[in-house]
């Protein structure tokens, strides 16, 4: 047993084709089964997904990341209140676990707007953050999933000009992206 997955369906995880979005390491595209496991986690308190999506995250990717320590995207304050937990915030500290490495709050959002269901256009003006100072040089953040990549640059760029040397990005599922834009 893999996080509470039987071994034939952890293997089926590990070993789905992975999944390229320019420099982000995603784990699965968001379709089928890996979507409706995050559509449970963010929409149906199923927590218990949480060990599962990271651990495999970490099967995948952590043997390519030089990091210092781990921090994440974090949701809206309406998101929180109503979940009561940040789904990537929970992610990040199970992969942070796993790797071995400190997890720290590193972003704060500005636009606390949600993204979901926002344009392509809308997406790259939301979203903004701002980072805390951090005495590590070089951070992996974590989305849940990354759509058109609007999030996680804006979140690089915070963490960039707080100090930040270098940032990984990563993502649990990517949505799959239009022909030509892979």
């Amino acid at each position: 047993m893999h996080s509470g997955w039987c071994d034939g369906c952890y293997s089926v995880l590990v070993n789905a084709p992975v999944v390229h979005r320019s420099g982000v390491l995603v784990s699965h595209e968001y379709a089928g089964a890996m979507r409706e496991l995050i559509v449970a986690m963010k929409y149906a308190s199923a927590r218990w997904v949480v060990p599962m999506l990271a651990d495999v995250w970490v099967e995948r990717h952590a043997h390519v990341c030089d990091v210092d320590a781990v921090t994440w995207v974090p949701t809206t304050r309406a998101r929180m209140r109503n979940r009561g937990y940040d789904q990537s915030e929970l992610i990040a500290r199970r992969i942070s676990r796993r790797m071995g490495l400190p997890c720290v709050a590193l972003l704060r959002r500005i636009d606390d707007r949600a993204q979901t269901g926002r344009s392509a256009s809308e997406r790259r003006e939301g979203a903004q953050f701002i980072a805390r100072r951090s005495r590590y040089g070089r951070v992996l953040v974590i989305d849940d999933v990354v759509t058109t990549g609007a999030t996680l640059h804006h979140s690089l760029d915070a963490l960039r000009a707080s100090g930040t040397r270098m940032v990984t990005s990563a993502a649990i599922a990517a949505t799959p992206a239009p022909e030509g834009r892979r």
